[in-house]
């Protein structure tokens, strides 16, 4: 089987500008997860939103408004849904390898049920951390779901064949972790927030929260990665999801 990767939308995320690092009072961003189907089973790198956010009365999302955040998600947007669309079954999803324990990027876990979570040691030992947890955000609700969990220390080969390889991008979180895909459609760094945009690239604007340190150090370590093909595809990037998506959503 050649290896392929696609990238699914699932929701939107609604925030001040400045959350995001971007001009505006309000901005609208989309939030990925992406596809790997491979010879050794398919993995999914994050999983977007929990589909219970669909409905707008969902505990977690109305606390986020007292917030001044938000988020958008209909039936059609949900991991199931768009794994239904590739003939997928998310009960034979091998890996979810999460960037972090977010609830935008870990929430649709529970649609997958046989998957082995895969995740770097300090964002898992961060969730379950009182203190951490409540700084970054980390809500077991999402995450601690019972599933098998493969912790790992630092840089990984998914595979063993060098062609999905798990990069620590610490920083965002305790923990955070960016992907990279080296298939027949090119050589792809899954950035995931570890840089929310491109123009994060130049602006260094990051969240509040984070360590700041870390993630400048961590996003000069991902763009050293780069050869002359690399695509870099961001966290929550509008330009990459627009009318001419930066991966396929679909079979052609």
């Amino acid at each position: 089987m050649t290896l392929r990767l696609f990238g699914c939308v699932c929701g939107q995320f609604h925030s001040p500008g400045a959350g995001m690092g971007m001009a505006g009072d309000r901005v609208t961003v989309p939030i990925p997860f992406y596809v790997i189907e491979h010879a050794q089973g398919v993995a999914l790198f994050d999983c977007g939103l929990p589909a219970s956010m669909c409905d707008r009365e969902e505990s977690y999302l109305k606390a986020l408004q007292t917030q001044d955040l938000d988020v958008s998600l209909t039936p059609e947007e949900t991991l199931t849904r768009h794994l239904e669309r590739l003939d997928i079954d998310p009960a034979r999803v091998r890996y979810a390898v999460l960037s972090h324990l977010h609830f935008d990027h870990a929430g649709g876990l529970r649609e997958l049920p046989n998957a082995t979570v895969v995740v770097q040691r300090p964002e898992w030992e961060a969730g379950f951390e009182r203190e951490l947890s409540n700084h970054y955000g980390l809500r077991k609700r999402y995450f601690d779901l019972g599933h098998q969990v493969t912790l790992i220390d630092g840089e990984q080969d998914l595979f063993g064949d060098g062609s999905v390889t798990c990069i620590p991008s610490y920083g965002h979180t305790p923990g955070h972790q960016s992907l990279r895909v080296r298939s027949g459609q090119g050589d792809h760094l899954l950035v995931g927030d570890a840089c929310y945009h491109c123009g994060v690239v130049e602006s260094r604007r990051f969240p509040d929260y984070s360590d700041q340190v870390a993630m400048n150090r961590a996003l000069d370590a991902l763009l050293a990665l780069r050869d002359a093909e690399t695509v870099m595809v961001f966290g929550h990037d509008p330009d990459q999801w627009g009318e001419r998506p930066v991966l396929p959503g679909a079979r052609a």
